[in-house]
């Protein structure tokens, strides 16, 4: 509820701002582990994702941890740069109580011998049992 009316809305309103700064938290924290994990210890990056995680790789969709693990493990080695993200949480309301972010990251990235490209990546996190894990991930990859 945006509108305040009185006690309930500011307490609405208290919960939103909590469940803002959580994601901005969780978003920058993730973004640092994730894309440190790609680079460096791709052989773990399964852990980031939830069991039934989807990936949407330029267009090629993945389903699973592990088939995703798979798909990212056959990529050749790369090395991102982060130039921004956004993090914005997804109201409780619209996801069963669970608390849900979706985090948007843009950059350049170079694969071993190809040009540097810039990408845009899209991944909408979960939390469970307090650990955020990925449920989707999107990129697209784009001339720098």
């Amino acid at each position: 509820m945006l509108i305040i009316d009185g006690v309930k809305g500011m307490a609405d309103q208290d919960s939103l701002t909590s469940q803002i700064e959580a994601a901005i938290e969780a978003g920058e924290k993730f973004t640092k582990i994730f894309y440190e994990t790609f680079d460096k210890k791709r052989h773990m990056i399964s852990k980031l994702y939830h069991d039934t995680a989807q990936l949407l790789w330029e267009g090629n969709p993945v389903s699973g941890k592990d088939a995703i693990q798979k798909f990212l493990q056959d990529l050749p080695g790369c090395y991102h740069n982060i130039d921004c993200f956004d993090s914005q949480p997804v109201l409780q309301q619209f996801t069963e109580g669970k608390s849900t972010v979706v985090v948007s990251v843009s950059g350049t990235v170079k694969y071993d011998s190809n040009t540097l490209r810039g990408f845009t990546q899209n991944f909408t996190l979960t939390s469970t049992d307090d650990v955020w894990k990925i449920i989707s991930d999107s990129l697209r990859l784009r001339d720098p």
